[in-house]
């Protein structure tokens, strides 16, 4: 058996950080070394979260140089822009799993256009590895910074992959749960509001589009993307119409024969998902250049965690399914 790995979470209490102490505590090769915090300094996760007060693990402010001595690897729950210095005072030290959208973007352009501030590491884009497991698993086990992907961009990104070169224009509608907001309620993002609502938002100007034109191998302006709050707490529901200049020379099942976590399906339904590290998809031919995709996932488990998880594997030479293919979705 391989020698079990030190994991340290750095930001783990809000929901994409207890996300991945969930599946690390499962892991069956993962130990771990530091859960902190700067807000919750010295206190047991239990106190914080009832949920898990079985655990005896502390939450502490310890300085990422110590938590980068004792770490196989670091998974970063920051917000985006305050994981840059993170990810720089580690690099070198340890492996690195950023859960920001700092490192996703190889450009530096695209990424102050999208995030609005300046990025402080450039240098540091080159080394980073999208984290997309279905298109980068090469690449993801020899990578010492791994940039997970967007929820939104990580669906789009597997629905629209094998008309990746062919398409002509493709719109697409995608219902995120209020989980997605984060732990924080704001006057659009809190629960109340949202459990009898739906209202989009960022149309067209998402800053998770340039990761699905990157992937789909198509511009800005061939795509319409209308995210939008739906009115429960985990989840995606996305469809997707897409024209096409020709007809796919590969079926989607032979696409993702080796991907784990992709399935293809007759239909789709959150409730198939949610709790798990499944993607289901189902495509529809109306004719010969125009489909329908439709896709769900776990905006907190394949869309962060979940993915994060299958990446480490991936990274340390573990089986990519450890400690994942036994979170079956929940069900009802």
């Amino acid at each position: 058996m391989a020698q079990r790995l030190k994991a340290s979470i750095v930001g783990v209490t809000g929901y994409t950080g207890l996300e991945i102490l969930r599946m690390l505590v499962a892991h069956p090769q993962v130990d771990i070394a530091y859960l902190t915090s700067r807000q919750n300094p010295d206190t047991p996760i239990g106190e914080l979260y009832p949920h898990l007060a079985h655990l005896k693990l502390k939450v502490t402010d310890t300085d990422v140089e110590t938590v980068a001595k004792k770490s196989d690897v670091v998974f970063l729950a920051l917000p985006h822009k305050t994981a840059q210095d993170t990810v720089a005072a580690l690099h070198g030290k340890t492996k690195i799993i950023d859960m920001s959208a700092d490192f996703r973007l190889d450009d530096v352009a695209t990424y102050e256009k999208y995030y609005a501030t300046p990025h402080a590491y450039p240098e540091l884009l080159k080394e980073a590895v999208y984290g997309a497991p279905e298109f980068y698993k090469e690449k993801i086990k020899k990578a010492q910074i791994v940039a997970n992907p967007g929820c939104f961009a990580l669906l789009a990104q597997l629905m629209l992959y094998p008309y990746a070169g062919l398409i002509e224009s493709v719109d697409i509608m995608a219902v995120t749960g209020s989980s997605g907001s984060g732990k924080s309620p704001t006057e659009g993002t809190h629960h109340p509001v949202r459990s009898h609502n739906m209202k989009s938002y960022n149309i067209n100007i998402h800053r998770h589009i340039p990761e699905i034109i990157r992937t789909a191998q198509i511009e800005t302006k061939q795509l319409n993307f209308v995210p939008t709050s739906g009115p429960f707490t985990r989840g995606i529901f996305a469809t997707a119409f897409i024209r096409t200049t020709s007809m796919p020379t590969k079926c989607s099942t032979e696409i993702y024969k080796d991907a784990p976590f992709v399935r293809i399906c007759k239909e789709v339904a959150l409730a198939n998902v949610v709790g798990s590290n499944f993607c289901d998809i189902v495509y529809t031919m109306v004719d010969e250049n125009h489909f329908i995709a439709q896709g769900v996932l776990d905006n907190l488990v394949k869309g962060a965690a979940g993915c994060a998880v299958q990446n480490m594997n991936l990274m340390f030479g573990l089986e990519e399914t450890l400690g994942l293919s036994v979170l079956t979705p929940v069900y009802p």
